[in-house]
């Protein structure tokens, strides 16, 4: 198996053929550049949506619960985004998806390993501690979509 291009010049369809490339690929030539982009808008909403969880829940409800639903909606909105227009790929929509899970399941359990022990034990606040964590996540997210999640046979 190959992996997907880094150029962003064409997706791979499920038979291994070739995609011409999408409107934001024709915009934003480099793969790298859009998965940063694509993944940084992402990332400001779910860390927006989980700040503004945090806030709205209050101190009573864990960091932990806010984290989960901001991953959960942000996940199901990012995955079409990742497949259509940053990696271009048609075909095995459902293993796409259950690996796509898989690598940002991997990333969770990070984040709320890290951010209870940060928030919860060590009394760290939680929206800066997010935010550092996010860091780290993104780049692992970035290989494990790359050469993982979206990969195809040329």
């Amino acid at each position: 198996m190959s992996e997907p291009r880094d150029d962003g010049l064409a997706g791979v369809g499920a038979d291994g053929q070739a995609r011409p490339p999408g409107p934001l690929q024709r915009l934003i030539r480099d793969q790298r550049v859009l998965f940063l982009l694509v993944g940084g808008a992402n990332t400001a909403f779910s860390t927006a949506l989980f700040a503004a969880l945090v806030l709205l829940l209050g101190p009573a409800v864990p960091s932990a619960v806010s984290l989960t639903i901001a991953w959960v909606v942000s996940l199901l909105l990012v995955f079409n985004v990742y497949r259509h227009l940053v990696f271009r790929v048609s075909g095995n929509t459902l293993r796409d998806f259950l690996r796509f899970v898989s690598v940002n399941l991997m990333s969770f359990l990070f984040n709320v390993g890290a951010l209870t022990l940060l928030v919860e034990v060590a009394g760290l606040p939680a929206i800066p501690v997010q935010i550092v964590i996010t860091i780290a996540v993104v780049v692992f997210n970035y290989f494990g979509h790359k050469y993982f999640s979206f990969r195809r046979k040329q």
